[in-house]
């Protein structure tokens, strides 16, 4: 388990180490065409989108695994590793409270500081934002998707919250495939979708201005570390087959 979670990890772990080491930064001017389709993709992991996807994901196992009990406690492991994983990311948040790329280009260019950005409530955040767009030249090349999108995701930037739903559910994924795989092939099926999934989400959230690498890196480690004693733990019970795949 720990070398199938690591060997997952790692290839994730290669989008912000890759960005980091060409030195590459978000800037409002860069928007491309394959933005628009990161966009529709990091929704899957923005509220209240990112339910569908936990549901989603909840009917597959329910579906696929034929021992019911054993669906059913997968399930709520699930939801409980979704729930702690978010729960940590919440807490770093406010912890750190470190800015996004996109709010540090706006008070670069205004007259606040980011102190003074963040003391404002979300709504007035919202504002500021839609504010700085429409007096600027850079509304002529942010898209309006973009600019909705920027104002609704106004929250400090470390770590990645999106970055570690995709991690936990890649994680999730492997570590049932580990375990009843070896009974239920369709299973393992979903191993390579998740995965795209994931790298795609991770490559979005720096895309679209919201993270740092770093905040991605972080995610991504607490994500692993978590799920490794999840998985540590229900090798030792009863409910599921542990099998070497």
């Amino acid at each position: 388990m720990l070398k199938r979670f690591s060997l997952y990890t790692l290839l994730l772990c290669v989008v912000p180490i890759f960005t980091y080491f060409i030195d590459w930064h978000w800037q409002f001017n860069e928007v491309a065409s394959l933005d628009y389709f990161l966009y529709f993709l990091t929704e899957t992991g923005s509220t209240p989108y990112a339910i569908i996807t936990c549901i989603a994901f909840a009917l597959f196992y329910f579906v696929a695994i034929r021992d019911k009990k054993q669906a059913i406690w997968a399930i709520v492991i699930m939801a409980c590793s979704v729930i702690l994983t978010q729960g940590i990311k919440s807490g770093l948040k406010t912890m750190f409270s470190e800015p996004r790329p996109f709010v540090q280009e706006i008070v670069q260019n205004s007259d606040m500081s980011t102190d003074d950005f963040y003391a404002q409530k979300r709504r007035e955040r919202k504002k500021i934002v839609y504010q700085y767009y429409q007096e600027t030249k850079t509304k002529q090349t942010a898209p309006d998707w973009l600019i909705e999108h920027h104002a609704n995701e106004t929250g400090y930037s470390f770590p990645s919250g999106h970055t570690m739903f995709a991690a936990t559910w890649l994680l999730l994924v492997v570590g049932f495939a580990q375990l009843l795989g070896h009974r239920n092939p369709k299973i393992k099926l979903l191993v390579p979708v998740v995965t795209v999934w994931a790298v795609l989400m991770l490559v979005s959230r720096l895309r679209l201005g919201m993270h740092y690498p770093i905040d991605l890196l972080a995610s991504i480690l607490i994500a692993w570390f978590v799920h490794l004693i999840i998985f540590a733990y229900l090798q030792r019970k009863d409910i599921f087959v542990f099998d070497k795949i």
